[in-house]
């Protein structure tokens, strides 16, 4: 079975032993790995992966960024590398599942906590609820990400992590119909 957070954790790691910037090493995986799934047909097995660092190095040479480069930048030869393991393990279609853990175990290590705000109409003041949930977890910093969603009709949903505060027009609604279906128990 697939671990997402081991492949995390080993990418990370290896960022960290050639040197790497982690936030880099997650920008070069992200880039490559958008790249990759541009790529017709399926990705997999060894001759494949072989072929593949090919073409990235052709590739990224073509931009300019030349195999000298790549091997002076820890971040992305790491990034590089692990990707062709991942097709080399046919492992390479979960590599979204694997860049959002390993953006998970940084947020976490540095602090900061990733929170998903929808709402019908924007929050006038975001750093209210930015400092609100500071002080709930104690986090270094809150990065909102803000979406606007008219089915919850007012109000608002929350997700900090796996919870969700749900004070929308929309719940309240179904808690009402909910209670009122049950004859009110």
């Amino acid at each position: 079975m697939f671990n997402p957070k081991s492949w995390a954790a080993a990418f990370i790691n290896s960022l960290a032993a050639r040197g790497g910037e982690t936030a880099e090493g997650i920008n070069a995986l992200k880039a490559l790995a958008s790249w990759v799934k541009t790529l017709p047909g399926a990705v997999f097995g060894s001759s494949a992966a072989e072929k593949l660092e090919k073409l990235v190095r052709e590739e990224m040479s073509k931009t300019g960024t030349s195999a000298e480069f790549t091997n002076s930048d820890p971040a992305l030869e790491t990034a590089v590398r692990f990707l062709v393991l991942m097709v080399r393990k046919h492992m390479i279609h979960h590599i979204d599942a694997v860049i959002e853990e390993t953006k998970k175990i940084l947020d976490k290590k540095n602090g900061i906590v990733q929170i998903s705000l929808e709402y019908v109409f924007p929050p006038e003041d975001e750093s209210r609820i930015k400092e609100a949930i500071i002080k709930r977890t104690g986090a270094g910093r809150v990065e909102l990400e803000g979406q606007i969603n008219p089915e919850l009709i007012g109000g608002y949903r929350l997700r900090i992590g796996d919870e969700i505060i749900d004070t929308s027009v929309r719940a309240q609604l179904r808690k009402l119909e909910t209670c009122l279906g049950d004859g009110g128990n």
